[in-house]
């Protein structure tokens, strides 16, 4: 209460001396400087304002109040008054050297350095005191050789003065004399123990030092005697930051922030305290608001970047990682989360880059490198995957658990040197289990029975108590077909760990191999009441029922978890499994948007289109398969077949240079490269592809027969054929069939091509291309061959265009119209747009007698042609003869050129008619 009377009273004596007459400058000064006497800052401010309020040229009032500004470290505001006092002519011996430390705060080095010729007529001692900023404006100006020399000055003037000494440690600091600036500093303060400058250089010379808690103690110590800094604020919290202080330091960023809200610095110590307490999403929050205001430290990017990769904000992580790794020691951790980043965003190539300065020697190191080639292999990046491995490998580990990551890791690469890994392991830590049981099942997979036997029986005499040893012995038996060792193997597992699931299922998949229906039922249904959610079960269920009510199964365990993709997986071959693929393509389509998708799901999604024949669908599938897994072959392969098979080789092509862009040295895509390059007659990329698969590891055969295609499109058939012949003898498909037989045609041994096909038709006999082509061979001298064969293609392909044309002329020829008649309508009708099929039918209706519908598919035939098919044109013309159309006849005859002696024959006798 007492305190609200006085603030009453003070606002009523204030409104009454607000009434009365004005004081004087004068006044107002006294009471400023009585105020002043009595360490009342405000109010002599008020009353010093008030003063230049009446007089704006009181130099004296303009020079304390820039004293007062100064003191209290406003370094803006002492310019300013401190300015006009001395432009009011106020005494130079006080103000130039308060001006100097005022431009020095404001960072005003040239006009530090501008008043030099005044202060050179001051007296010693205020000359040094400006010779003290001098030296420091001239530092900070890089001008090494004036500071020296105004030091020198000072030394000389003022010798062991306060300010010459000052001057002197300023100069010592620029030359990293650290020890000898805190012997200055030490007698500086011994003199003045409040001089301020000289504690902002302790506190400047203890960060150098990194005296972190001393330079808290300097900046703590000038903030109390100069409240209006900002700098030493931002000082003072670094130096709380980094001496551990976090707490108080983050008091002082929120202080300068409450002021300034963007200020870059108070959000570098925020981000910086959250980032050290784990608040990781408050320290990308305060790291990114200082980095958008040009804060670039690079210990602030490398916060916003390790707080972005605990958040898992990839892209944001590796935007601030990527321009700071360079500068990180080998082994700093925050390489490891860059590679992590590069492996979550899919750049590949960058990672080798960002580890590759690992030597695997440090302690986890190696296993890193394994995880990170794991995942790479998940991706298909195999080259990249195998990199790493060889990095981590590269040396000698005396660690089990390293020597059996790079072990598995090798066998999943197909590497046989793997099994040494895995021996190595066991040597160092002959107890390390999972080990020894990794070993066990490599040598079972690549048929060393021998070793697995010894660790089965090992493990038997180990660890007699121990299910594993029987489990192993089981695997044996089923690798050896001993169905009924497997048995008692598995019966003894079960005696010792009842109701072991891997003894189970190895149970199951003995009675499925002997397929024992109802035995396999009742071991599965057994598991199922044990291990309804196990994916393992589950698959053998399904398989085993293979119905709807195997689905409920199915679909109840994946509701109990539907976050699961593998459930979801399985859950969706049961349903193309029973050929409901909308159901399928439905519940695989809410898994589309989830991160790294396993192969199997984009596998089931191709197939389920495949099924349903819905190859824009599938298109679009292997396109975001692509996309999604860029590493991955198959995507590649399949696309590039779809787009080949709708005769679209270019875009195949572009598919698989693509891939090739992430598998340069992957020979199966170079396999498929090549039949592209040869199906779209590309000869010179395939000769210069067929150079590098020439020297790879690939059947020879095959080199033939690349060989042979490129001399085929050449047209050297002779040299093709011995190529392709050998070809065809290695791989005796029909494709090949028809390349062999191709180059005897163009090589004029008609009757060798015949028996290449009839030979393939030995081996396949109801193969309809090699038939339409033998048929087509057998034109020329045995019509009654060829009419065999094409009934026998049409009786197996009744939508074989040719057969049914050609079957129309060899009928018609033969005189037997209504077979002909048969074989040209069915033609037509199953490809109107064809010029040769349309005149066909003409032709055979025109012999038929049916002349007008002969002249209207004439006509057709004609039209679509264009008049360029000089064959068709002369057989429209006999239409529109025989249709008594002579005029028409005759001037389109008049315009018709035979190129053949066939044709000019049939103009003469069409003329003749006219």
């Amino acid at each position: 209460m007492k305190f609200v009377k006085a603030s009453l009273c003070l606002s009523i004596a204030l409104a009454l001396t607000a009434c009365s007459e004005q004081v004087s400058d004068e006044s107002h000064l006294e009471n400023a400087k009585s105020y002043l006497s009595n360490e009342q800052i405000n109010a002599s401010i008020i009353e010093l304002k008030n003063a230049i309020r009446a007089d704006g040229k009181n130099a004296e009032a303009r020079f304390l109040l820039g004293k007062i500004y100064l003191d209290l470290g406003d370094g803006l505001a002492a310019v300013k008054e401190l300015e006009r006092a001395h432009q009011f002519n106020y005494a130079a011996n006080k103000v130039v050297p308060l001006l100097a430390r005022a431009y020095t705060l404001t960072d005003s080095d040239a006009d530090v350095l501008a008043l030099s010729d005044e202060a050179e007529k001051l007296a010693n001692e205020e000359q040094s005191h400006y010779l003290a900023y001098k030296t420091l404006a001239a530092l900070r100006s890089e001008q090494p050789e004036q500071a020296k020399e105004s030091a020198a000055v000072a030394q000389s003037i003022a010798n062991q003065s306060l300010y010459s000494m000052l001057a002197m440690a300023y100069l010592q600091l620029a030359e990293n004399n650290y020890d000898e600036v805190k012997t200055l500093i030490s007698r500086i303060l011994a003199i003045d123990a409040q001089q301020v400058d000289a504690l902002m250089l302790q506190g400047q010379v203890s960060m150098v030092t990194k005296d972190y808690a001393q330079a808290a103690l300097s900046f703590k110590e000038y903030l109390d005697l100069q409240p209006r800094s900002g700098i030493v604020q931002l000082l003072l919290a670094d130096a709380l930051l980094k001496s551990g202080q976090d707490e108080e330091a983050e008091k002082y960023a929120d202080a300068i922030l409450v002021r300034i809200d963007s200020q870059p610095f108070a959000h570098y110590i925020k981000a910086m305290v959250a980032f050290n307490s784990k608040v990781f999403d408050k320290a990308s929050e305060h790291a990114e608001r200082a980095l958008s205001a040009n804060f670039n430290q690079a210990n602030l990017r490398l916060v916003a970047g390790a707080s972005a990769f605990y958040l898992k904000n990839w892209q944001q992580s590796h935007r601030h990682l990527s321009t700071v790794v360079k500068y990180l020691p080998k082994d700093h951790q925050a390489r490891r989360m860059l590679a992590v980043t590069q492996l979550e965003l899919g750049f590949v190539d960058e990672i080798s880059a960002t580890v590759g300065d690992f030597s695997a020697s440090r302690e986890g190191d190696a296993q890193f490198l394994s995880s990170l080639s794991y995942k790479l292999l998940e991706l298909g990046a195999m080259a990249e995957a195998k990199k790493l491995l060889e990095q981590s490998a590269a040396t000698t580990s005396t660690n089990a658990g390293d020597n059996a990551r790079q072990g598995i890791l090798k066998l999943m690469m197909n590497d046989p040197s793997g099994i040494q890994d895995l021996q190595d392991a066991v040597k160092l830590d002959p107890s390390f289990i999972e080990a020894e049981l990794a070993l066990a099942y490599a040598a079972l997979q690549n048929n060393d029975i021998k070793q697995a036997r010894e660790i089965a029986i090992k493990w038997q005499d180990k660890y007699p108590e121990k299910s594993g040893g029987y489990n192993l012995m089981a695997s044996i038996a089923i690798k050896e077909k001993k169905y009924d060792k497997a048995e008692q193997s598995l019966k003894q597992s079960l005696t010792l760990e009842p109701d072991n699931i891997f003894a189970l299922t190895e149970q199951l998949r003995l009675a499925r191999q002997q397929k024992n229906e109802t035995l396999s039922k009742e071991r599965v249904d057994y598991l199922m009441k044990l291990a309804p959610s196990n994916n393992k079960v589950l698959r053998h269920y399904f398989g085993i029922y293979r119905n709807e009510m195997a689905l409920e199964k199915l679909q109840a365990a994946y509701q109990a978890d539907n976050k699961d993709i593998n459930k979801a997986i399985l859950v969706a071959e049961a349903l193309v499994s029973l050929a409901q693929y909308k159901q399928a393509e439905n519940l695989l389509t809410d898994f589309a948007d989830m991160p790294k998708l396993p192969k199997r799901y984009w596998q089931l999604v191709v197939f389920n289109h495949r099924k349903q024949h819905d190859g824009k669908k599938m298109e679009s599938a292997l396109d975001s398969w692509l996309k999604a897994s860029p590493y991955h072959i198959e995507p590649v392969v399949l696309l590039a077949d779809l787009h080949a098979n709708r005769g679209n080789n270019e875009r195949a092509l572009n598919v698989v240079k693509r891939g090739l862009d992430y598998h340069q040295d992957n020979l199966v895509l170079q396999l498929v490269k090549m039949q592209l390059l040869l199906n779209s007659q590309q000869i010179t990329p395939a000769k210069s592809l067929y150079k590098t698969l020439a020297v790879t590891g690939i059947n020879d055969a095959l080199k033939q027969g690349f060989l042979g295609r490129i001399l085929l499109l050449e047209e050297k058939h002779s040299q093709a054929v011995p190529k392709l012949t050998k070809f065809y003898q290695v791989y005796p498909s029909s494709q090949n069939a028809v390349y062999l037989a191709g180059a005897y045609m163009g090589n004029k041994e008609e009757h060798k091509a015949v028996k290449v096909l009839e030979h393939y038709l030995t081996i396949e006999p109801n193969d309809s291309r090699i038939k339409t082509m033998l048929a087509g061979i057998y034109l020329e001298d045995d019509t009654n061959k060829a009419i065999a064969i094409y009934a026998d293609v049409v009786k197996n392909q009744p939508k074989n265009v040719i057969a049914h044309n050609n079957l129309a002329w060899l009928y018609l020829e033969q005189s037997k119209l209504d077979k002909a008649l048969i074989h040209a309508k069915e033609a037509f009708a199953l490809a109107p747009h064809i010029p040769n099929i349309a005149d066909t039918y003409g032709k055979v209706l025109l012999k038929s007698g049916d002349k007008r519908a002969a002249l209207k598919y004439a006509t057709k035939a004609s039209d679509l042609a264009q008049g360029q098919d000089i064959d068709i044109q002369l057989n429209y013309i006999e239409a529109l003869i025989a249709n008594s159309r002579a005029n028409e006849a005759k001037d389109l005859l008049s315009k018709t050129s035979p190129q053949t002696d066939e044709q000019t024959e049939k103009k003469a006798q069409l003329q003749a008619q006219l």
